[in-house]
């Protein structure tokens, strides 16, 4: 006899980034790459925990970054020396390539992972640009789209918004922003694989998860809490993975 069994877990927003970190870490695109293919990381909060994850180590994430979001501010990037070079894995070893070497050898069945700052009820998900010449964005996504390269967009929930993707991108822009708490920034919108919590505990369990609730107080501010739903030994299985990230550090102070 099926028992379907239902349970409820929240999460922190870096307990998030671990979970979606150890999802991506395992999708079949992935796993070809890191056994044939290229794989380029490109720096960010969630990324770090991606490379974690599939390099098997610890980095220092906190330098794993160009601009955040911290309170009251848009950007923080750190300081050029304690910057960390995006991730480049080839053939499962990680070569010294930076992005604007890497990007050229990209071709079909290559991986390149670039996380979000907004997703959008249709999947859309938003790039903040504030360089004048488009970013890292800028510089890979013609030759991805034009060469068929696996796109994987790792995001967290906490970044979901209610207004289109669409309707955004024609508000923003360096030169249309009067005034800022930090940078003047446009959006650029992408479409890939987007992988958030939800595909994390589907690929890694194969739960059904739910985002019933997000928010709280006390260290809880942009966590999300999920109701998991499905055979009991993948529920069962699901839940304890939850409990095994809960306690995951905050994210490492800029």
């Amino acid at each position: 006899m099926l028992i379907v069994l239902k349970a409820l877990v929240v999460l922190t927003s870096s307990e998030c980034k671990r979970l979606i970190g150890k999802g991506v870490a395992v999708l079949p695109e992935v796993q070809k790459a890191l056994k044939s293919g290229l794989i380029v990381i490109i720096k960010g909060t969630t990324n770090s925990y991606v490379a974690e994850e599939i390099l098997g180590e610890d980095i220092n994430k906190a330098d794993f970054r160009r601009g955040v979001v911290l309170p009251g501010l848009l950007g923080g990037a750190p300081s050029p020396e304690r910057q960390i070079p995006d991730i480049v894995i080839e053939k499962g070893k990680a070569v010294k390539l930076t992005l604007e070497e890497a990007v050229p050898k990209l071709r079909g069945g290559d991986v390149l992972m670039k996380g979000a700052n907004a997703l959008d009820l249709f999947g859309i998900a938003g790039v903040y640009v504030a360089s004048e010449t488009s970013g890292t964005i800028g510089l890979s996504i013609g030759t991805l789209m034009a060469r068929g390269v696996h796109f994987i967009i790792p995001v967290g929930l906490e970044k979901l918004i209610p207004t289109p993707i669409h309707n955004i991108v024609p508000e923003l822009g360096i030169d249309k922003i009067d005034m800022s708490t930090g940078l003047k920034l446009g959006m650029m919108p992408v479409m890939g694989r987007v992988v958030t919590e939800i595909e994390a505990f589907e690929m890694l369990t194969g739960v059904s998860a739910i985002n019933v609730g997000g928010g709280g107080v006390n260290g809880a501010e942009g966590s999300r809490t999920f109701l998991l739903k499905g055979e009991e030994k993948d529920v069962k299985k699901a839940f304890e993975l939850a409990k095994g990230i809960i306690g995951e550090p905050i994210f490492p102070k800029t």
